[in-house]
């Protein structure tokens, strides 16, 4: 059996046939996955766009609380009026993002995260 340069014997065949079998089965899965890539980078007026339906899914909320922002003048959204596409700018979402998020770096943090827990809103089961 072969050893390394410890003495400590080693499954070199078996630790290929595992790399072999890891390779494959990665490759398996890349190519079930294909649109699973990331989508093409859209500008307008020369700002990246980001798609309503991404936009719902990273914050995990729906398409009518964002319509519903909208209407608040809390973000900007662009509607098609042919086929029902949705975007925001970048520069719309970042704005988004700063006026109604706080980073859990902010030293008023810990206070406004209570005051927003005691008024309602993301209160955890207890």
């Amino acid at each position: 059996m072969p050893t390394d340069i410890m003495g400590n014997a080693t499954t070199t065949a078996a630790d290929y046939k595992t790399a072999v079998m890891a390779g494959m089965a990665l490759a398996g899965i890349r190519a079930e996955n294909d649109d699973i890539r990331a989508p093409p980078s859209l500008l307008y007026k020369g700002q990246r766009i980001i798609p309503l339906d991404n936009v719902t899914a990273g914050l995990g909320i729906t398409k009518r609380t964002m319509r519903k922002y909208r209407d608040e003048g809390k973000i900007e959204i662009y509607e098609s009026t042919t086929c029902g596409a949705s975007f925001v700018t970048q520069e719309a979402f970042n704005d988004f993002i700063d006026n109604h998020f706080i980073s859990s770096r902010h030293p008023e943090y810990p206070k406004l995260k209570k005051k927003h827990n005691n008024n309602g809103g993301n209160t955890e089961n207890k």
